[in-house]
């Protein structure tokens, strides 16, 4: 008597927890992916009911019912690496994933304690796992065993571990970070709000997760919150625009509700004014004004609109409004006495700068203002001659290096010949000429003068370096554009850049590939890396990208290969971990599919599967099991057994395999073999069925003939 493939399990936490109704309406699109991820874990498809409950989770992130189908499926799926393949490190992810969707998932406290039964339960087995697989419980370990999670794109399990690691002071910043992260990627916006509140407590003055907190928070809503961060961020960053677009979307829905509030309006003024919508920041003022007539901060404000402007009149008559009012305000001053330096009026410029400096003696700025304003009366190129004629060689090159610093090229290139001219002993002033011109994309000047500089200093390694980078410098500054719109996430113009720079190089064509794959274009960036590997095949890193992308597709066999092979250049690369779980997904995949043709009776095509499984892992006691099962369908009985015999020597879990032998057996009439296999399977299964009534049975039977 025959029979498909038996399932045992024996659980080391058998309880689960039963989904609550959702409260939330239920679309098609979100019904389909739950229905699919309980009809995959009822039929114990654990990987697939995972897959499931995510794509559900994704559409409604605060459906309780779809976060509890997952942490059954994770918890389930963890019983049966530990119970069935004995794999601890596996069943540690998934109890870590379960234990994340338990109580760091969750906004609700009550949802929490809700499961604390299961959670305790949980991290019991987790402990126990982990215990028996040697796991270093450090904060060391802990960090680094998320940081290999979140590559592995297993969010979940990397997020507890990110958790324990934050119990440490140490990581307590980096652990909540990285959770803020990764429940964005996840989609639970709140809770990603709550933990970079957490890492901004541990270190507020990062302005990174400043901005992805008010980014979140306002989000979700949360304006008033959100407006206290972005102005935060905004006096760190000045001038940033999107933060001065976010303020202004909030205080514009603000205004809707309030419109005759005077701060609100002078508030979106401002902003207007850092945005260069002059126009309509005079507007919003002169209603803030009409509505709070004493405020001369908004006085103040209208001035340097009108001074941005260059409207000078305007932006006095601004400024002596308020001294009219406060005849003591300093900043008033500074500000009326810039409008009048720059109209030209240096001298009521130079006396008004005073007068601010006598009610404010410390303020740097105008102490600067007034030291610099003797300079500014002449133009750049007059004060060049006048100190080539009257000045020292010293202050001529000290002046000549201040234009430089401050992007005025042509006045620095003016001033660095005038020193030449006077003397030809200092190499820097060549060299700073050189780049000068090079900045200008003056390539010929540049590599003249530094050649003459190469003749007059041939010793002078910084001219040999200069000479030869800036003959080199098209294609860097062409590179350097490219990263530029790279960082600036203008992947599409970083892709144009790095392919106008011939001839092609490991650095651009990896520049390209990184490009595609930010744009999530991954069969390109697929194309470009082997491209830059062709350039470069000692690169190991290469490979780790291609096998990553491969694995991100689900092409475990193009992964594994090129995995592989940057273990086999780099056995200390990151890959190694990557491959092992591409390895097993390819095979598991591999051999659910065998699985499922078996059952639909394609046998020819199963039997390719479970070899391809074979070839891969020689010891795979569910392959060779099915195997066998089809080479009875196909009447081979020797290679059946050959193959029974074989699940029998790599696994204890599938004492049937006895059975099946010993009936091949006796259909050879070998029964002595059979008589043998009988008795093997009646002493190892312990269920009264059919199965085991017939082979004590047979076994009577061909008794007298198994000597």
């Amino acid at each position: 008597m025959k029979t498909s493939f038996l399932r045992i399990i024996c659980c080391i936490a058998a309880s689960v927890i039963v989904a609550q109704e959702s409260v939330f309406a239920v679309s098609p699109a979100f019904a389909e992916h739950y229905n699919a991820g309980q009809n995959f874990l009822t039929q114990n498809q654990y990987s697939s009911a995972i897959v499931e409950f995510r794509k559900a989770m994704k559409i409604n992130y605060l459906d309780n019912s779809a976060r509890i189908g997952i942490v059954n499926a994770y918890l389930a799926r963890a019983v049966y690496y530990v119970n069935t393949e004995k794999d601890y490190e596996k069943a540690s992810n998934d109890f870590r994933s379960a234990l994340f969707y338990l109580k760091m998932y969750p906004d609700n406290e009550q949802d929490i304690q809700n499961s604390i039964g299961m959670i305790q339960s949980a991290n019991g087995n987790l402990n126990q796992c982990l215990k028996i697989s040697g796991f270093d419980t450090t904060a060391d370990s802990r960090l680094k065993k998320a940081e290999e999670l979140r590559a592995m794109a297993n969010f979940s399990a990397a997020s507890y571990e990110f958790s324990k690691a934050a119990e440490n002071e140490k990581y307590a910043f980096e652990g909540y970070s990285q959770i803020g992260d990764l429940m964005k990627l996840l989609g639970n916006e709140k809770r990603a709000a709550d933990y970079y509140k957490l890492a901004l407590d541990k270190k507020p003055n990062d302005g990174v997760t400043r901005m992805k907190y008010a980014r979140t928070l306002d989000k979700i809503g949360q304006y008033d919150t959100a407006v206290a961060q972005y102005n935060d961020a905004l006096a760190n960053a000045k001038g940033d625009m999107e933060v001065l677009y976010a303020l202004e979307r909030i205080y514009l829905k603000k205004l809707a509700q309030t419109p005759n509030d005077a701060d609100l309006n002078a508030n979106i003024g401002a902003i207007k004014q850092a945005q260069g919508d002059f126009d309509s920041a005079l507007d919003y003022y002169g209603k803030a004004e009409r509505l709070n007539p004493g405020n001369t901060l908004t006085r103040l404000n209208a001035g340097t609109l009108y001074q941005q402007k260059k409207d000078y009149r305007k932006a006095i008559e601004a400024y002596n409004s308020v001294l009219t009012v406060e005849p003591s305000n300093a900043k008033a001053m500074y500000y009326k006495a810039t409008a009048l330096d720059e109209m030209g009026d240096k001298q009521a410029a130079l006396n008004m700068y005073n007068s601010a400096l006598t009610l404010d003696p410390n303020n740097k700025e105008i102490k600067n203002a007034v030291a610099d304003i003797i300079k500014e009366t002449m133009s750049p190129t007059e004060y060049i001659s006048y100190l080539s004629k009257n000045g020292s060689l010293n202050e001529l090159y000290d002046y000549s290096y201040k234009l430089h610093k401050e992007g005025k090229i042509n006045e620095a290139i003016q001033g660095y010949r005038a020193y030449i001219l006077e003397d030809q002993s200092k190499a820097d002033a060549y060299i700073n000429l050189g780049i000068c011109y090079a900045s200008k994309d003056d390539y010929g000047s540049a590599v003249t003068t530094l050649n003459v500089a190469k003749d007059k200093f041939p010793t002078n390694n910084l001219v040999l370096k200069t000479l030869k980078e800036i003959q080199g410098d098209y294609n860097t500054t062409r590179i350097s554009a490219a990263a530029s719109s790279y960082e600036a996430k203008d992947y599409k113009k970083a892709i144009q850049q790095y392919l106008e720079v011939t001839p092609p190089t490991e650095t651009t064509m990896l520049g390209v590939a990184a490009s595609y794959q930010a744009l999530e274009d991954y069969d390109n960036a697929i194309t470009y890396y082997k491209k830059a590997e062709a350039i470069n095949p000692k690169n190991a890193e290469i490979p780790y990208y291609i096998g990553y992308l491969y694995s991100e597709q689900q092409k475990w066999n193009e992964a594994e290969t090129y995995l592989k092979k940057a273990v086999t250049m780099n056995p200390e690369s990151e890959a190694k971990n990557l491959l092992a779980y591409v390895s097993q997904n390819g095979t598991l995949g591999v051999l659910n599919s065998g699985i499922e043709l078996y059952e639909k009776k394609d046998y020819t095509t199963a039997l390719t599967k479970f070899n391809e499984v074979l070839k891969k892992e020689s010891k795979n006691a569910y392959a060779y099991y099915y195997r066998a099962l089809i080479y009875d369908e196909q009447k081979k009985t020797k290679e059946a057994i050959a193959d029974y015999l074989n699940v029998l020597k790599n696994t204890k879990e599938l004492p049937i395999a006895n059975y099946m032998a010993a009936v091949d057996y006796d259909a050879l009439e070998n029964y002595k073999e059979a008589f043998k296999y009988y008795k093997q399977f009646v002493s190892e299964y312990k269920t009264e069925d059919e199965y085991l009534q017939y082979a004590k049975s047979r076994m009577k039977e061909i008794e007298p003939y198994a000597s």
